[in-house]
């Protein structure tokens, strides 16, 4: 009996987001040919992917290859995919906030890093950014300790916390934390009229508008975007004239279904049940009710990389979310979510005509959940 080709791999979850971890050494170097690979254990593309270890969702549909530092400033090399469920594609083009907790610890439970008593820091080298990212994980001397009390919205249970401090990942995809050089921007939209934007690039390059601009209250569930055709299409857009004018015209084009640039439709604090739980978020706990769009659909959550940016955003004077947030300030800001709500601390201060990142951190929780080994369908070269 023929046995198909396999590789080791361990499926873990950072934060609201599920990623299946290989290791470098076992993948192929060049990018057409992981995607392939990619594709074939997620079982892409397909709705369900039924045929292999995708969960079915963008959330779910993630890969991380993990491998030994290459920067002097780093521990581990951490590349992303996000992997397509409909379209036969992989986008390398961002990073993603939550699988680097997981990333830290991955890193620890495979012998990269070696554990400290208290908290160990991974110093995660981000291969999609060239960023640097400090994860601080609660470990013994010899293990990662999972259990805690920390609660995050869209997670079931609590788990011990694992603090991320992306204030070195400013300007993860153009450079620059305000690409257009100014705190807001307004755009024309072809056959749609202009749109007041504020675009930040920190950990990841994010359009914020408000919910009105659409037709939105800002508290919708997901599933009510994704329904609206009209909708999606009217932010993509935006996304698109945005990426356009940015240099990313031809990465836009490439794909079925581009990540980048993330699109959050902000709105006043307000009182909604969350999608998941129907959980009563009350407005008096938030600073900002949140709704992030990219890939084709709106997230569930909001997006570590996003709620880290977003934070950064509140701390620049003029942005949409800074009017929305009241004086920026270093301090603590609560964003809700359509899962719940997330918390960002973050610190941003003028220097002359720049604005400087200080502080950007969030808290979440990781564990190991599988590995074993996969087996492939056939498309290895």
């Amino acid at each position: 009996m023929h046995t198909p080709e396999s590789l080791p791999f361990v499926m873990m979850r950072g934060g609201t987001s599920k990623g299946i971890f290989l290791r470098e050494s076992d993948v192929p170097a060049d990018r057409e040919s992981l995607t392939a690979l990619l594709l074939d254990i997620f079982g892409s593309p397909d709705r369900r992917q039924i045929d292999g270890l995708g969960g079915a969702d963008k959330l779910t549909s993630k890969a991380a290859i993990m491998g030994p530092p290459r920067r002097e400033d780093s521990d581990v090399s951490y590349l992303f995919g996000q992997v397509g469920i409909l379209a036969p594609e992989v986008d390398y083009n961002l990073n993603c906030g939550n699988l680097t907790a997981a990333a830290g610890v991955y890193a620890i439970e495979s012998g990269l890093v070696a554990p400290r008593d208290g908290h160990t820091l991974v110093r995660v080298h981000n291969l999609n950014t060239d960023r640097i990212v400090h994860v601080s994980v609660p470990t013994t001397s010899t293990q990662v300790i999972t259990q805690g009390d920390l609660q995050i919205g869209g997670v079931p249970g609590q788990g011990a916390p694992i603090a991320l401090d992306f204030s070195r990942a400013v300007g993860a995809i153009t450079g620059r934390l305000l690409p257009f050089g100014e705190a807001r921007t307004e755009i024309a939209v072809p056959d749609r009229g202009n749109v007041t934007v504020s675009v930040v690039d920190g950990a990841n390059l994010v359009i914020y508008a408000h919910a009105e601009s659409f037709g939105l209250s800002g508290t919708e569930d997901p599933q009510a975007i994704d329904s609206d055709p009209a909708l999606r299409a009217h932010m993509d857009a935006l996304r698109r004239e945005v990426a356009i004018r940015l240099g990313l015209s031809e990465y836009w084009h490439q794909r079925s279904a581009p990540s980048t640039p993330m699109l959050v439709m902000l709105q006043k604090p307000r009182d909604y049940h969350t999608c998941t739980t129907g959980e009563l978020i009350s407005a008096d706990r938030l600073d900002l009710v949140c709704r992030q769009y990219a890939s084709g659909s709106a997230s569930k959550t909001l997006a570590g990389t996003v709620t880290v940016t977003t934070g950064m955003a509140c701390g620049i004077a003029g942005s949409l979310p800074a009017q929305l947030c009241g004086e920026p300030g270093p301090r603590r800001y609560t964003f809700g979510h359509p899962s719940g709500v997330i918390h960002v601390d973050a610190s941003v201060t003028r220097r002359g005509d720049s604005w400087h990142v200080e502080q950007a951190a969030i808290q979440r929780t990781a564990r190991r959940i599988a590995e074993g080994r996969v087996f492939l369908r056939g498309t290895l070269p």
